[in-house]
């Protein structure tokens, strides 16, 4: 009896550990990859995972019809300010002006909703193919939703998209999987 309760036991905190781990994350997703973020490639920022739907591949990544989330666990702490900066730094050399007028106002929406971090804070950015709508949480608090399969195509190219993105490496290493 000891054996099997003990066993209970640990059956229950290794759920319960899988279940906050994944927390914020759509389900039936596979982890695509993971890798790091750094600043000057020497200063660690952030450790990334990427989960993707079934059909995702390399080239389809950033398509509509392809679920995907990107969970950031911060190694730093970090201002709003410098949350924007990079966004709008990597989007200007990603598109065209065109291209980010028409998304502006929800970019605006989500850099709005930013909130500063502390070392071990940890932010989602899911984006749901059957909803086309794409979530930001900070520690599974919900912070803005964003309907627009566009916009979820630009903002998750920050990341994972091919022209320029925010760091080629930890773009290799997140779709590695797929």
């Amino acid at each position: 009896m000891k054996y099997f309760n003990r066993c209970s036991l640990s059956f229950m905190l290794v759920m319960l550990l899988m279940c906050s781990a994944q927390a914020g994350l759509l389900p039936n997703l596979k982890l695509s990859g993971q890798g790091t973020a750094y600043y000057m490639k020497v200063f660690k920022v952030y450790d990334a995972q990427l989960h993707v739907g079934a059909n995702a591949t390399k080239a389809n990544i950033l398509e509509p019809n392809v679920s995907r989330c990107l969970r950031l666990n911060y190694a730093v702490d970090l201002t709003v300010d410098k949350f924007v900066l990079a966004a709008n730094t990597v989007l200007q050399r990603q598109h065209s002006a065109a291209q980010l007028q028409r998304v502006k106002p929800l970019i605006d929406r989500v850099h709005n909703s930013y909130k500063d971090v502390k070392k071990g804070d940890i932010y989602v950015l899911c984006y749901d193919a059957n909803t086309q709508l794409t979530r930001l949480e900070l520690n599974d608090q919900l912070l803005v939703q964003v309907n627009s399969p566009e916009f979820a195509k630009v903002y998750f190219g920050l990341w994972l998209g091919a022209k320029a993105p925010l760091s080629a490496p930890l773009r290799a290493s997140l779709l590695q999987g797929v």
